[in-house]
């Protein structure tokens, strides 16, 4: 897509209301009331504000025909100490084939007000660095200089791209408020881009005229159609539980490149058909002539692998297994493969989409139907499904079919059982990559993330502490969870099982930390002071393991509570009554059960114990935005319950 075409642009054919231009400063001017601001007015709370953000894409000549050139100035104010991170700047490129991205003419400064005077500090790149963030983002970042509260910072870059189909999205919303945010498009004659504006009814700032100056290709001479978008005094988007991303809700507009013109008047259609794209993938290098490419080497490798007298679903927990032992993650999503054949099977290291197409090859070659299935995690965001184009993905999972039932693998997790996905995998939908039909896979797998707490209570009135033994059992994706966690690091995975100044009394005890298909179990001790009012003990019954907060802070929702999967959590407490005390009781019981929770919590006085049952359990995975209010209120309502302390009475 790097060489010249003609003529015809589409974009934008809806049409909006123009009213009068935003001013936005120039670059470098700060103004003193922007500096003496202590807050926004407009949102008190706010850490940071976004004064402006402006961004311009044109088309420019070059070697390949025409280039992209994508320009960005920002200016931030920083009110707390929280809003500082936003002094720490990420500006994502493109790679492919060792072709990248520039990124040009990068300049900032932080504004300070010192003595009654501005102090102006300018950036120095010396510290900046390049992180990748899969075989095909990179990310530049620095950290702006001087920032404290009360700091203005800005900066302002330039990137030029060589890949016609990477003309940059926007996002007009932020996790702080902004004033004014505006993009402006300046389109050629030579391609079509189609658009995707989300998250308002209609943009407040619309212009759409022709620039003044003309331009020439060869015999043709046209000019630039130049749109401007913009967005005014837009609030932060701070509620962030519970979704898939924050991209998939934020307002921002997202564009398409649809089709290309070639001066003999060929078009290609780039916005295409499903099973057209499914048809391109097939003949991809790194998708389906990776896989027929494996499929050679298959024979070779399955004399590895029992597959004698099983049936196919045997077959295919055994060839999943087989891949997942001996061919490492390297932590990178992708759906095209990153190296061929012959060097992943050297290296026994690759992407997502190395280690799930190379499976999806052995199961087929050991005679059980597979697919490849193209998803998006979920801090990719959701697939809009009218809109075919291969950058809404970027994962790969395997289908895998036995008779009527359909099974969703993915060979990059050990400690996964069979069939379970990642929660990172889960987000509606996925294309089966068949060239017969085209076919959406659900991306639920049916499991649910469960956790039982047993505690045992020993007090110890005379020193004013108690002993705590806890047992906890995790089960399908909690267990997944905590085995990741305890993998990962074991010294972390035991230092956060306690409080802050709380330390483990003994050893951190696990069991099956190895074995998928059997529950995640562990257990450990505790000695904490415990709480006394006058000759009365106060005793949590659950300490730290029930929800302590309600994750749903604001009072109305406009689009739904994700949890991936339903979750549910069980306590049994057994507090052994020191001598000469007894409980006191109340009526705290709760017996809640309908289509969106289940809630019970019950105290019983079992002659020298005290015994405390609870459980809370999420039925649903996701929870429309219309059962948001009653959602919140069974959240508050657990809080509340299962944080209620136990009260023993000394006896009279």
């Amino acid at each position: 897509m790097k060489n010249l075409f003609i003529i015809a642009v589409y974009l934008l054919q809806t049409v909006f209301s123009a009213p009068a231009q935003t001013p936005v400063p120039e670059f470098g001017g700060i103004y003193a009331d922007e500096l003496m601001m202590k807050e926004y007015s407009r949102d008190k709370l706010a850490e940071a504000l976004v004064i402006y953000d402006v961004g311009d894409a044109r088309f420019y000549d070059s070697d390949n025909g025409f280039d992209l050139l994508f320009e960005r100035r920002t200016r931030i104010k920083i009110f707390t100490n929280a809003g500082l991170k936003y002094g720490e700047i990420e500006i994502p490129y493109y790679v492919e084939n060792l072709e990248l991205e520039r990124i040009l003419e990068i300049e900032g400064f932080t504004y300070n007000i010192e003595n009654g005077q501005i102090r102006k500090t300018k950036l120095n790149l010396e510290q900046s660095f390049d992180e990748k963030i899969n075989d095909h983002w990179m990310v530049k970042k620095f950290a702006m200089p001087d920032v404290k509260e009360g700091s203005i910072i800005e900066y302002r870059y330039k990137i030029q791209s060589p890949y016609l189909f990477n003309l940059r999205d926007w996002d007009f919303q932020r996790r702080i408020p902004t004033v004014y945010s505006e993009y402006t498009t300046r389109m050629i004659p030579f391609y079509e881009y189609t658009y995707f504006f989300q998250g308002a009814s209609k943009f407040d700032v619309f212009r759409n005229a022709p620039d003044n100056m003309k331009r020439r290709y060869g015999s043709i001479e046209y000019t630039d159609n130049v749109y401007t978008f913009g967005m005014r005094n837009l609030p932060a988007f701070r509620d962030e539980s519970f979704i898939t991303s924050i991209n998939d809700y934020i307002m921002k507009i997202d564009f398409q490149l649809a089709k290309i013109h070639y001066p003999n008047g060929a078009v290609v259609e780039i916005m295409t058909t499903w099973p057209m794209l499914i048809k391109e993938l097939k003949k991809h290098s790194d998708f389906g002539l990776y896989i027929k490419s494996a499929s050679r080497n298959a024979p070779e490798i399955l004399p590895a692998i029992d597959l004698d007298a099983t049936t196919n679903l045997e077959k295919a927990k055994r060839i999943c297994q087989y891949v997942k032992l001996n061919y490492n993650w390297n932590g990178y999503n992708d759906k095209f493969a990153s190296q061929n054949v012959k060097d992943f099977l050297k290296t026994k290291t690759g992407n997502s989409a190395d280690i799930n197409l190379f499976l999806c090859t052995l199961l087929n070659a050991g005679g059980v139907e597979a697919y490849p299935v193209l998803v998006s995690t979920r801090n990719h965001g959701k697939i809009p499904l009218d809109y075919p184009f291969q950058q809404f993905f970027n994962y790969v999972l395997v289908l895998v079919k036995n008779g009527e039932q359909q099974i969703l693998l993915d060979a990059t997790m050990p400690l996964a059982p069979f069939g379970m996905l990642p929660a990172r995998c889960i987000n509606e939908k996925g294309l089966i990559v068949n060239e017969e039909k085209v076919g959406w896979a659900g991306l639920a797998d049916g499991s649910s993330a469960v956790i039982t707490d047993t505690i045992h209570i020993k007090l110890n009135p005379e020193v004013d502490s108690a002993s705590i033994a806890i047992r906890v059992v995790a089960e399908g994706h909690s267990a997944l969870e905590k085995r990741q966690e305890f993998h990962s690091d074991a010294e972390k995975f035991a230092r956060d099982l306690t409080a802050e100044g709380i330390e483990l009394n003994g050893e951190l005890t696990v069991k099956n930390e190895k074995e998928p298909d059997l529950p995640f179990m562990y257990q450990y001790q505790l000695q904490i002071a415990t709480e006394t009012v006058g000759d009365n003990i106060l005793i949590t019954p659950f300490p730290g393991l029930a929800l302590a907060e309600n994750p749903l802070k604001l009072s109305y929702r406009a689009y739904p509570v994700d949890m991936i999967y339903p979750q549910s959590s069980s306590f049994t407490t057994l507090i052994d009554v020191p001598e000469g005390y007894q409980l006191v009781k109340t009526d705290n019981s709760v017996d809640a059960d309908n289509a969106l929770v289940q809630i019970h919590y019950q105290v019983t006085d079992e002659h020298g114990k005290v015994r405390v049952d609870g459980t809370y359990r999420f039925k649903k995975a996701v929870y429309q935005n219309h059962e948001y209010y009653d959602l919140r209120k069974f959240f508050s309502e657990i809080v509340d319950v299962f944080n209620k302390k136990i009260v023993l009475a000394k006896n009279a």
